[in-house]
């Protein structure tokens, strides 16, 4: 019978489990600092969402403040813009609840509503949207590409269940 003795097997172990370590750190990228490293898109130009790209402060033709509500609502509720315009979006919390205020069609809204069920509910920033927290302010710079119907939805647990939505037309 063929045995291993046990200061054979120690030391093997300790070292597979070092460069287990170290090689799955070396692989595992790192956070990004930014939500612009989430999506590299942004600065090719690319559109990443059917309701247009983010935007530059030196092209924002319209500026736009939204205030989220505790009651479930934007107001305004709606906006009717024209195709080409990039808007500067000041969006207030003026509730006791956090909210968010994400662009997209209804099938980006649906598809962010799953993630965010899935457990995937912590705060973010992105190019198309922002998490604004009871009593704060933030500003999101889009423009709209292409006409059409879009919303400003918000995916806080419950809160696009409830109607937590703005309509945003494009002519």
């Amino acid at each position: 019978m063929n045995t291993v003795k046990p200061r054979t097997i120690y030391p093997a172990a300790i070292l597979a489990l070092i460069v287990s370590a170290v090689t799955a750190q070396a692989e595992t990228p790192e956070h990004p600092d930014s939500p612009d490293q989430h999506h590299p898109e942004i600065h090719s130009g690319h559109e990443i969402s059917a309701a247009g790209r983010p935007g530059k402060p030196e092209e924002v033709t319209q500026t736009v403040e939204i205030k989220t509500l505790d009651s479930m609502k934007y107001e305004p509720s709606s906006l009717t813009i024209n195709r080409g315009e990039t808007l500067r979006l000041i969006v207030t919390n003026v509730g006791r609840l956090q909210h968010e205020a994400i662009i997209g069609n209804a099938k980006e809204q649906e598809a962010h509503g799953a993630e965010m069920g899935a457990g995937h509910d912590m705060p973010h920033d992105g190019p198309n949207s922002v998490t604004v927290e009871p009593g704060d302010t933030k500003e999101l710079i889009w423009r709209f590409d292409r006409p059409g119907r879009f919303e400003i939805g918000c995916h806080v647990p419950g809160h696009y269940q409830a109607g937590m939505a703005a309509e945003v037309t494009v002519r």
